[in-house]
């Protein structure tokens, strides 16, 4: 077949480019082909009218029909030796495309196209039926500042049991728009951030699956993303600083709450191969601590937490977060690996395995030290 021809050809490479203009949902794309003859006899090619693409917006991926612009005229290739041909073709994008949009070629062996895509305006939705999980694309429209936080996991207890569950979200949120008025006067704004993370101990194990403690942490941080220090084998480091408020959200005796004034230095180091060093010691004090409930707090959880971390980004991790007090030190243990390793691509989670010996993993029972071993899954490690 000549699709096949086309994929196979090792003396003719093809290199598909951008569009020249800025593109919104809905748009229809010219994506210009080139076809470079890297032999000296010249060789002759019939394009084929469509081509499939396959398009992922992020959110969804599915196939469509390339057009070839001018079809038959434009069909036939000849192309001297060492020169090369540029064919165009045209595809309409999804009226939900928005951000970062890839476009493969199925059946042509060439690069793969991405293409930033603006959001449509509202008057060309009219008409349009829209996918229901594409719907937050058209009514909600600052995602692009809502990212992932702190890692996000569900964890059944194991040892001492189901009653030693436990589950953890969380994200922030980007307080000033980089492209907005007052971020482009003063770009560090933009680095602004309102955070928010909720971890829960689940009792499983009980008649009525109650939760044992919540700690419930909002707060707002300053991110200083990148800072080169030209070391070839540091592959990031930022620093990042904020307010924190804690608390369990409960009443009475059991009432407990805190607030932190923190600094915290974030640095990867290359290794080897795939695999990188985390290395981030938070530097914390207290603000306000409730004296009547957890005023000895700071014996348990100190003044610092140091974490430390060996990822290979596509494969295994192990991180670990270490804490000391005046009544003794803390330790938490997370090895995670994804299931899509084992699965293909069938199933988009981590299996982790985590295990605490401490004091104050929540603020109920800060001051008992007790042993945990928890399986389960996780989405953001």
């Amino acid at each position: 077949m000549l699709m096949t021809t086309l994929a196979w050809s090792a003396d003719l490479e093809m290199v598909l480019a951008p569009p020249k203009h800025a593109v919104q949902g809905g748009d229809a794309v010219i994506m210009d082909l080139y076809l470079h003859n890297n032999t000296d006899v010249t060789i002759t090619r019939e394009l084929p009218p469509t081509l499939a693409c396959r398009v992922d917006t992020g959110r969804s991926t599915f196939i469509i029909d390339a057009h070839l612009v001018g079809r038959d005229s434009q069909a036939h290739v000849q192309i001297l030796g060492r020169h090369f041909a540029k064919r165009q073709y045209t595809v309409t994008l999804p009226i939900y495309a928005v951000g970062s949009v890839q476009i493969i070629l199925e059946t042509i062996d060439t690069n793969p196209l991405i293409i930033a895509v603006e959001k449509a305006p509202p008057e060309v939705w009219v008409g349009q039926q829209v996918p229901l999980d594409e719907g937050p694309t058209m009514f909600q429209s600052f995602l692009d500042d809502l990212s992932v936080y702190q890692s996000m996991y569900f964890l059944l207890g194991v040892d001492p049991g189901l009653d030693q569950s436990k589950f953890q979200l969380s994200f922030k949120y980007r307080l000033f728009n980089p492209q907005g008025y007052l971020a482009e006067k003063a770009p560090w704004l933009s680095q602004f951030y309102f955070g928010y993370t909720q971890r829960s101990i689940w009792n499983l194990g009980g008649d009525s699956k109650p939760f044992d403690d919540t700690l419930y942490m909002p707060e707002a941080f300053y991110l200083l993303p990148q800072i080169d220090l030209n070391v070839a084998r540091i592959s990031a480091f930022g620093i990042q600083g904020g307010f924190q408020h804690a608390s369990n959200a409960k009443g009475g005796s059991d009432s407990r709450s805190t607030n932190f004034l923190y600094i915290q230095p974030i640095m990867g180091i290359h290794l080897a191969g795939p695999y990188h060093m985390k290395l981030a010691p938070k530097i914390f004090t207290y603000v306000d601590n409730e004296d009547e409930n957890n005023a000895d707090l700071a014996d348990y959880l100190g003044y610092v937490n140091v974490e430390v971390g060996i990822f290979d980004p596509e494969g295994i991790a192990l991180n670990s977060q270490f804490w000391w007090g005046r009544e003794g030190a803390s330790v938490r243990l997370d090895l995670t690996y994804p299931i899509s390793r084992l699965l293909g691509k069938s199933l988009n989670f981590y299996l982790q395995a985590q295990y605490f010996s401490g004091y104050a993993e929540t603020l109920l029972n800060y001051n008992e030290r007790y042993n945990a071993f928890r399986l389960g899954f996780a989405i953001v490690r």
